[in-house]
């Protein structure tokens, strides 16, 4: 069982198991995005779906699908890692490190604009 800090961590976690998945059933390595859509651009079957939760529990530690999430909610890749990230991370403590990322940028942004006008 792992317990990843990051919330790339766990993204990269849940892309891995994806693609364990859709190599052992068809034998072909894939390249994901996060708006590719479980069922309908990767062509998962419930059944697929039900394996690849299993291996993420046993992976991550954790099951975001007995409180936190609905599984019906899930329909993309991105919406795979949001449902980890909350249930491993909280919403509070991923909310911060998002916030903490946003106004990095923010600042960042403002040293190249000061920069530019001199």
């Amino acid at each position: 069982m792992l317990k990843p800090g990051t919330p790339e961590q766990i993204e990269a976690v849940v892309y891995d198991r994806i693609r364990r998945v859709l190599q052992q059933r068809s034998g072909q390595v894939y390249v994901l995005g996060g708006t590719d859509k479980l069922n309908a651009t990767l062509g998962l079957s419930s059944l697929d779906l039900a394996f690849l939760v299993a291996e993420l529990e046993a992976d991550l530690g954790v099951d975001p699908f007995s409180k936190l999430v609905s599984i019906t909610s899930v329909r993309s890749v991105d919406d795979l890692v949001r449902a980890y990230r909350a249930a491993i991370l909280g919403g509070d403590k991923l909310q911060a490190q998002e916030s903490d990322l946003a106004a990095a940028v923010q600042r960042a942004n403002n040293r190249r604009a000061r920069r530019a006008r001199k």
